[in-house]
């Protein structure tokens, strides 16, 4: 089916890619946007020929114009989005539509294990913990003064300093540890935590370690934005006829471009939100642009680079196995960024709303006006759902309706479009701030005799 749509869509595939270049700093579009941008022509085609079939009181001439007109409305609006930048995009044949994914659980009570407790998702895997580390071994690891749950018990699998030998090692909570025996009825003894080693290559075996797997599913629905047009025919005359310009086809553009313009805001946004969370916030991020004493601003704003490491590092360390790929920051950022060694900026000739202003330590930066003073984030994104915060379902990309005239010379269009966006996982996004304290700075003295 890709293929199909990609071929049935070459033409004006190549020129959304020149489009793509002219808002991406010249890069290509990825096979994925490519194909979500022939999915989202193909609805386009597909409902425009459905309502052409049972139109009678227009003419076909008309009508086809007006297809072309929405088709190069998709073509233009669709690639100049930085949503595929941000988020993964993934367009949707219905209203409505799912996300499947296959999630790994523990199936049985093991140590610190708990059944069903996740292994891992698309998004992440479990922290690595002495629990998950022992899940598969023969040492496990319980709250004493109870029946071991994993049997027979090897006996005397422990020695202690004099050379004696013990069933079970009790680990106390401030890391000192004694060894110890069964009791008379074969339980542990008191303790939080005991260690012991059970036989696990007897058969037959009472119980093996269970891995499990489920099929998740996360809803997509889509939701509409929609504004309109509005203009006086005079006015549109005198326009054209005195300045040269198309009023109707202005204000088409502007009303795209507002509409382009929320739906990036609204992801930006939305990802923000999620790098807000008390949680999601790296305390080892903040930088304090306050310069302190002796140290001159060009060395003091090179450190941020220390700040930008440590957020990259928080978001490997939740996971164990992403690595950001973006930067989100208010404007105010970018001067700090300057002084940035590793910061290449874009050639920025004209823009509006939010835009790309370069590449800093592998990472692509994006500045939006929506974004507090000094806020700045770090996120994943990469070619699947696996590897992505938040995802973009675009079913009805923007559509017009056709240009209505009304006895009193009222001129009127309306502009559509329908998408859904959610979340995926949280912990692929990380925030931090930028603050100006110089107080940090000073340092306190008293006096002898105070």
């Amino acid at each position: 089916m890709r293929t199909t749509l990609m071929e049935a869509y070459a033409k004006k595939l190549t020129l959304a890619e020149s489009i793509y270049k002219t808002t991406h700093e010249g890069r290509s579009m990825s096979y994925s946007n490519k194909v979500a941008t022939a999915v989202v022509l193909n609805n386009v085609n597909r409902v425009l020929t459905e309502a052409f079939e049972q139109s009678v009181g227009t003419q076909r001439a008309d009508m086809g114009d007006y297809k072309k007109f929405c088709l190069s409305i998709t073509n233009v609006v669709f690639p100049s989005l930085i949503a595929e930048d941000l988020v993964i995009v993934k367009p949707m044949t219905s209203i409505s539509g799912v996300i499947t994914y296959a999630k790994f659980t523990y199936g049985s009570n093991k140590g610190g294990i708990a059944q069903g407790q996740k292994i891992a998702d698309p998004w992440s895997i479990a922290p690595r913990t002495e629990a998950n580390e022992m899940y598969t071994g023969a040492q496990v690891v319980e709250k004493g003064g109870q029946v071991p749950a994993w049997t027979p018990i090897v006996k005397g699998a422990f020695t202690d300093e004099t050379g004696a030998k013990h069933d079970v090692k009790i680990l106390a909570a401030d890391g000192g540890v004694t060894f110890g025996d069964l009791t008379e009825d074969g339980k542990l003894p008191a303790g939080d935590r005991v260690a012991y080693v059970y036989d696990n290559v007897k058969i037959p075996q009472n119980d093996l370690p269970i891995v499990n797997m489920s099929m998740e599913q996360l809803p997509l629905v889509a939701k509409a934005r929609r504004v309109a047009i509005y203009y006086s025919q005079i006015a549109a005359f005198q326009a054209k006829t005195d300045y040269g310009f198309d009023m109707g086809k202005e204000l088409a553009e502007k009303a795209c471009a507002e509409l382009s313009f929320e739906i990036d805001e609204e992801i930006i946004n939305f990802l923000a939100a999620m790098g807000r969370k008390e949680g999601n916030k790296v305390a080892a991020a903040r930088f304090n642009k306050s310069l302190p004493v002796g140290v001159s601003k060009r060395d003091h704003y090179e450190s941020f680079i220390e700040c930008i490491e440590a957020a990259k590092v928080a978001i490997y360390n939740r996971t164990q196995k992403y690595m950001p790929s973006y930067m989100l920051c208010a404007s105010d950022v970018l001067p700090i960024l300057a002084f940035v060694p590793t910061f290449k900026p874009a050639s920025l000739t004209n823009v509006a709303g939010p835009f790309m202003a370069g590449t800093v330590q592998g990472l692509k930066v994006f500045v939006s006006p929506s974004l507090k003073e000094g806020e700045w984030f770090l996120g994943v994104n990469g070619n699947d759902m696996t590897t992505s915060a938040a995802v973009y379902a675009p079913y009805m990309p923007i559509i017009p309706t056709q240009l209505v005239g009304y006895a009193d010379g009222g001129m009127s269009q309306g502009f559509s479009t329908m998408y859904d966006l959610k979340a995926l996982n949280e912990q692929l996004v990380v925030g931090a701030e930028i603050v100006n304290k110089p107080e940090e700075y000073v340092v306190h003295t008293t006096k002898a005799g105070d």
